[in-house]
């Protein structure tokens, strides 16, 4: 009879510990997606992230860029298209005036756009409101073909803000309504020599065509690294308390 008892009792531990196996499993599953959303989230946001301010050339008198070795050069009128994605907001129609661009890295690459003025402004169509102003700091090139990508990091590129919101835009007042205003900056070339971008900036060639751009809200972050840092230490958090929990029930 005792004997029957410890072999039950034996199978009742045995279904106890292999429970809590699967429980610390669980457990360590949790953590690697956690980990995995985590990763994930920071990835996706930017890319959700709506452009405060999209722009390009436009109009009869359609501005455009030109290219003589090292300095890259915008040509007025540099028009709002949009405004948080509204083709309406009262910005649309104002000019983007963008400092003219020296890159760095030739030949060869990497490429470096270093702005020459570093301030970067919106005005009305007649130039005599400023609407927004700030500092445009460094970015990179990417060449691809004919085109160019540029300042291709989600980060901070606009900073020491000035929002002036005299005409009521939805798209303003959500850059006036920050703390600390900060914003990404992006812009893409079109149109190079058909050899293509990277040709001309190696061979001090010139060039022109059009281009786009946008400006988006910068909300503050953990920077990758922190972010995997953080995740990773919870999960080996995690799996350390589960061995500690397996040779206890040892």
């Amino acid at each position: 009879m005792t004997e029957g008892k410890n072999i039950r009792t034996q199978g009742a531990i045995g279904k106890e510990k292999n429970h809590a196996d699967i429980f610390c499993s669980h457990l360590s599953n949790t953590g690697l997606l956690l980990l995995s959303f985590i990763l994930v989230g920071f990835v996706v946001m930017p890319a959700l992230a709506i452009p405060n301010v999209e722009f390009s050339p436009g109009g009869a008198g359609a501005g455009g860029w030109s290219y003589s070795p090292i300095t890259i050069t915008f040509h007025q009128a540099i028009r709002v298209d949009g405004g948080l994605g509204n083709p309406s907001d009262s910005l649309v129609g104002a000019l983007v005036y963008l400092p003219d661009l020296s890159v760095s890295g030739i030949p060869g690459g990497p490429y470096v756009l270093t702005p020459v003025t570093g301030i970067i402004s919106i005005k009305s169509p007649d130039g005599t409101v400023t609407y927004l102003s700030g500092t445009l700091g460094l970015g990179d090139l990417v060449p691809v073909g004919t085109t160019a990508l540029c300042y291709t990091t989600f980060d901070v590129d606009i900073t020491s803000i000035i929002v002036n919101n005299t005409i009521g835009s939805d798209a303003l007042a959500a850059i006036a309504d920050m703390n600390d205003p900060k914003m990404d900056f992006e812009l893409t070339f079109q149109g190079a020599p058909s050899k293509g971008f990277k040709w001309m900036l190696d061979n001090n060639k010139t060039g022109s065509d059009g281009f786009s751009g946008a400006m988006t809200v910068y909300d503050d972050v953990p920077e990758p690294a922190t972010i995997c840092l953080l995740a990773a230490g919870s999960l080996v958090f995690i799996r350390k308390n589960n061995k500690k929990s397996k040779r206890e029930r040892l």
